[in-house]
């Protein structure tokens, strides 16, 4: 979910999901707790992911997991957080420890007059894209958001709302000169079409400030038009807009908007399709987007603070089909950055898979295949290289709780210079108590 706001299609789920339950029955309390511990220790043959005098060092991994969920008539919780604490044998790098994931909570329905949501979220990314992916050259972008919410409802299909916004982007460690604070308003218009469908109009005001560099400070106008369909088994959503942007310094700049996704899911098969095109800036990026990808990326970040013309697009799919044991996944993006201060441009593509197989009820193998391409080019300097992993685990669970995990991890980079070219082996095992 976006830190920011909800995505129109997103609201438009929850205004037909309101239309299809005025008259429903009370909402039910219900709750989940779950928590894990761990413990992983690895070997490998290159630590500091270089071509010179590599380093083989033992690295420890200490793991807290929460994540828990409540839900009743006025409050809705989400919480799903890992911290971490990762130790380096020989000092290659700096002991660190660092968290990722989100929480959101909500007070309020949809059906209701006021709301409010608070979300926070922290997400690990690389400095910059050409960076090797160290824990060293990485770092922890921390999102704080509220968003009050008053909704007027004008009939059994229209409904109104006007949603303050204010959040704060938060770079943790030393460097601090991409932090940025995000202040406006929506104010939208939805209307049922009927119990599946829905469209909304909605006008967004956004102030942008930077802490450290005020010059860059921008003031954001969005306009979107979205329609939704919400079916058994097909959902797909259409939401097309203009933005527009008026800097501190320099002149309006202004683009089209889009939002387009697809879903469909049936007994065996998920498929997932989404494009789209936004304005952002390399201090907020996809809003802590969890992208779910095995090589830690920079989504835009860079040594240089300015806005990105980004355009989005993914596809997803998995299924069950191929044996009653087993389920397979693959998925890829392609994710194009245009730098608007500066010549520059950015491409990153992604492809992942997945293959799982259930040895028993208490036994699983996972095999991987992660691949990225990063496009850098500038009027200084063109950059691109390809990154792999493959990766090989077996895991297996206890009744007592206990979940013990061998694995194995194969890393190369290979791009246009040697400096950042590498190849790693990883070989570990783990253990891990679920409450």
């Amino acid at each position: 979910m976006n830190i920011i706001k909800l995505l129109p299609a997103t609201r438009l789920s929850l205004m037909l999901l309101a239309f299809n339950q005025v008259h429903a029955n009370p909402v039910q309390e219900e709750r989940q707790f779950n928590a894990s511990i761990s413990a992983t220790s690895l070997m490998s043959d290159n630590s500091k992911k270089t071509v010179l005098e590599p380093i083989e060092e033992r690295q420890d991994i200490y793991q807290l997991g929460l994540m828990a969920t409540y839900s009743n008539w006025l409050v809705d919780a989400d919480v799903d957080y890992d911290l971490y604490a990762q130790k380096f044998s020989k000092q290659s790098q700096a002991d660190e420890e660092y968290a990722e994931g989100s929480s959101l909570l909500v007070f309020g329905k949809e059906t209701d007059s006021l709301g409010l949501e608070l979300e926070h979220s922290r997400r690990m990314l690389l400095q910059s894209p050409e960076e090797v992916t160290l824990l060293e050259n990485q770092q922890e972008r921390e999102m704080i958001s509220a968003r009050p919410t008053i909704r007027k409802r004008l009939s059994a299909a229209d409904r109104i709302f006007l949603q303050g916004q204010a959040a704060k982007v938060r770079f943790i460690g030393e460097d601090d000169s991409q932090d940025s604070k995000r202040n406006g308003a929506t104010l939208g218009w939805g209307h049922a079409i009927s119990k599946t469908s829905a469209m909304m109009l909605s006008s967004q005001y956004m102030d942008v400030s930077f802490d450290q560099q005020p010059d860059a400070d921008y003031q954001m106008v969005n306009s979107a038009l979205s329609y939704q369909v919400q079916l058994r088994k097909l959902d797909y959503s259409v939401q097309v807009g203009y933005n527009e942007i008026s800097p501190e310094l320099g002149e309006k700049q202004g683009a089209p908007s889009y939002n387009i996704s697809l879903g469909y899911v049936s007994g065996y098969h998920v498929f997932r399709a989404s494009a789209d095109r936004q304005i952002t800036d390399t201090s907020f990026g996809n809003g802590n987007l969890d992208s779910g990808n095995q090589i830690p990326g920079a989504d835009g970040l860079s040594q240089n603070l300015g806005k990105i013309d980004r355009r989005n697009l993914g596809v997803e799919f998995s299924t069950d089909v191929i044996c009653s044991r087993c389920t397979f996944s693959l998925g890829a993006s392609v994710v194009d950055d245009d730098y608007l201060e500066r010549d520059e441009q950015g491409r990153n593509t992604y492809i992942r898979s997945a293959f799982v197989y259930s040895l028993s009820s208490a036994a699983k193998l996972t095999l991987r295949v992660d691949k990225s391409k990063n496009d850098e080019e500038s009027n200084q300097v063109n950059d691109r290289y390809d990154t792999d992993y493959l990766s090989l685990e077996y895991t297996y669970r206890f009744i007592n709780g206990f979940d013990i995990r061998l694995f194995s991890r194969k890393e190369e980079r290979d791009g246009d210079g040697p400096v950042n070219n590498y190849k790693e082996n990883i070989y570990g095992a783990g253990l891990e108590y679920l409450f």
